[in-house]
Formats: structure tokens, sequence, C-alpha cells
């Protein structure tokens, strides 16, 4: 399947809606959202949409299988 633009549309609109919120929280909406996205393309759009300053480098790999989960619906 060809993500195009996802998840950047989502996000952008969810962080136009709520500009109080985090990129993280914002980002986690826009993989709810969509659903069914692989983790390789999880990762991709993590990595350019979600400022560094929201999240500890330590735990990069914990929130991206987060995702994965979220994304899945496990």
């Amino acid at each position: 399947m060809k993500t195009g633009k996802f998840p950047t549309i989502e996000f952008q609109e969810i962080s136009r809606l709520n500009p109080a919120w985090s990129s993280w929280i914002c980002f986690c909406e826009a993989i709810k959202r969509r659903g069914n996205l692989s983790k390789r393309t999880v990762k991709k759009y993590f990595e350019k949409l979600v400022e560094k300053e929201d999240y500890a480098v330590s735990e990069k790999r914990q929130l991206i299988d987060y995702l994965y989960s979220i994304a899945t619906g496990d």
C-alpha cells in the first residue's frame, strides 16, 4: 500500500485543531485514525513529525512499538 502523504495531512489537521497538544499526542491521534500501518511507516513518520523534545531518546524504540500496536489494533 502506498502511503503518500500519510500521516502528514492528518497530523497537520490534528495539530491545527489542538494547538496546545504536543507533537507526540497529535501523532498518536493520527495513527489511531488511520490504523493498519506497517512498523516501517510508523517509524518513518515518527522521525519526521514528532519533535525530539517531546520524548526521551532512550525510549524511542518503546514509543514506536506502542504506536505500532495502536496502528494494528493490538
